[in-house]
């Protein structure tokens, strides 16, 4: 009896290990390899065509899509149903696209050697893709596809663009998140089929990810749409070439960044060849800055003492420095004489900021200009951002100083650097370095990291600052550029007008134009910096564009 006992114990002791062991089996198949294998049993089962990248969207400071706003229809054809589509239906379908009839009689020879699903036409209408759908012709069908960069050019040097070979980013934010915005599987539209080939009742076509899982990563930018889509706009009625920065400058938040020409990352290779570079982002290229530069040389000739506001500086029309004449921009007009700093930031006047800067002496202007930010890349991150041009100090001969002190020579600074050059003075002082991604999410989003300012690093002191910000009002009020200034909320700012030495067909000299400024005068929100490449004039061209963009943007 004990024996049979002992026999008994030792069968349900095997049969309970080996149930243990095909519940791990189930557990292992059904959970840990269930993806894998679900894979292999729809490489059986289904005939699928990609037909949505898996990729992270990116979005403004609302959380408002800059990518994947609009959607576009395909036709996929799968070959293994098309064959016993009847002709007249294909006729009918050639009726409603239009197919080149070269095409059309590659179907009804059936000749077609491809196995896989394919697009036969892109960019349909949603009418015609109905249209197609309701003919029900076996393997034809027409489908939506987010379009990653919608109609038009918004912000396109800022979202950049893929590679449509393999996907990956190239260039703006696609390029520098393009490992965190790529997920891992796309979506496909499928055909559930049989051995033959043939529709499975019941199932037919699908769209679906073999994944649930999520890689992907959104990018939440500090554009605010509203504000970058009125600051294109503008542009697109004023600019041929050149950049526009809007910046909070209490934060560093880039609220609009904008480069012309533009592009439609859609159809890329229209721009390729193109003399104009449409592709270049000017907002972070370097240019001579002109006469937005002597916003430093004053700063650095009050913070050194080299120079007292009640000081009277005189202004002949020209300068000579070793033999050399330089000119004031209004040489050959009655000289302006006596003026005072303020006055001669008013009237942009070479000859008076020549002789401050010589006083101030190459050393003590080239360390401000550092300070400023001025020979260093911000922090935006950008593929291809220029870190300007900011020469030694025991390189410049006194002439070679009297040019950087008009912002001509060696000196080069992008749009983004002089931007913060002004968000440092509305700053009193601190110098807060300027960014463009706010947040990184999940699909769902749920944040996974957020960026924010750094602390500011005092340039001047305030004083220095505010007596800066009295000066650029003396422009908007009296000065170079009153087409600046913004009625009712005010505006303050410098232009520029920076020589490129080349000449136009009737000998005229080819400069750019820069307005750099902020508005409301009192408490300010935005930072506006206006470059036209070519524009001439920093006082009847970029000036009443900032004043333009400025009084849209405070509309709201």
């Amino acid at each position: 009896m004990a024996y049979s006992s002992t026999r008994i114990f030792r069968l349900v002791l095997f049969f309970l290990i080996l149930s243990s062991l095909l519940v791990m089996r189930l557990f292992y198949l059904q959970i840990i390899q269930g993806q894998q294998l679900a894979l292999e049993g729809l490489n059986i089962r289904v005939q699928g065509l990609p037909v949505e990248i898996a990729r992270g969207e990116i979005l403004d400071c609302n959380r408002l899509p800059l990518t994947n706003t609009t959607q576009q229809y395909s036709l996929v054809v799968f070959p293994g149903q098309v064959e016993h589509t009847p002709l007249p239906l294909l006729r009918k379908l050639n009726a409603i696209v239009s197919l080149p009839s070269e095409q059309l009689e590659y179907f009804l020879q059936g000749n077609h050697t491809s196995e896989y699903p394919f697009r036969l036409a892109k960019d349909i209408s949603s009418d015609t893709a109905k249209k197609i759908n309701d003919l029900h012709i076996p393997g034809i069908i027409a489908i939506a596809e987010k379009n990653r960069y919608g109609q038009g050019m918004l912000a396109s040097h800022i979202l950049g663009y893929i590679n449509s070979a393999d996907n990956k980013g190239v260039s703006g934010i696609e390029g520098m998140y393009d490992e965190l915005l790529r997920g891992n599987q796309p979506e496909y539209v499928a055909a559930i089929v049989d051995a033959s080939q043939q529709i499975i009742p019941g199932l037919g076509y699908k769209r679906l990810k073999l994944s649930a899982s999520n890689n992907e990563t959104n990018i939440v930018l500090t554009i605010d749409k509203q504000i970058q889509q009125k600051v294109e706009n503008c542009m697109d009625r004023t600019i041929v070439k050149g950049a526009v920065v809007v910046m909070r400058p209490s934060t560093g938040e880039i609220l609009a960044m904008a480069s012309r020409p533009g592009f439609d990352a859609n159809n890329l290779s229209r721009y390729l060849e193109q003399s104009s570079a449409p592709l270049l982002n000017r907002a972070i290229s370097a240019y001579q800055p002109g006469s937005v530069f002597k916003l430093v040389v004053a700063a650095a000739a009050l913070e050194n003492k080299t120079v007292k506001m009640n000081d009277v500086l005189f202004d002949a029309g020209y300068i000579d420095v070793n033999n050399v004449r330089f000119q004031g921009w209004d040489y050959g007009e009655t000289p302006k004489g006596y003026l005072t700093i303020t006055e001669a930031m008013a009237h942009s006047s070479n000859p008076v900021f020549i002789e401050v800067a010589l006083k101030l002496g190459a050393e003590k202007l080239i360390a401000m200009a550092a300070k400023f930010g001025y020979g260093s890349r911000t922090n935006l991150g950008f593929l291809g951002e220029s870190e300007g041009n900011l020469p030694a100090a025991d390189q410049l001969y006194p002439g070679d100083l009297a040019n950087l002190a008009i912002g001509q020579g060696f000196c080069e600074a992008t749009p983004v650097q002089v931007a913060q050059t002004v968000a440092t003075i509305v700053n009193d002082g601190l110098k807060i370095e300027p960014y463009i991604v706010s947040l990184l999410t999940t699909p769902d989003g749920t944040i996974v990291k957020k960026f924010q300012a750094h602390p500011g690093i005092r340039v001047i002191s305030r004083q220095t600052a505010e007596r800066l910000r009295n000066m650029m009002l003396a422009v908007t009020q009296y000065g170079t550029g009153q087409a600046a200034y913004v009625e009712v909320f005010g505006s303050a700012g410098k232009t520029g007008s920076a020589e490129t030495g080349r000449t136009s067909t009737n000998g005229k000299g080819i400069n750019h134009a820069w307005f750099a400024g902020f508005t409301p005068f009192e408490h300010p929100k935005y930072v506006i910096v206006v470059f036209v490449e070519e524009g001439m004039s920093g006082s009847n061209v970029a000036a009443p564009i900032f004043r333009d963009i400025a009084t849209e943007i405070l509309k709201n």
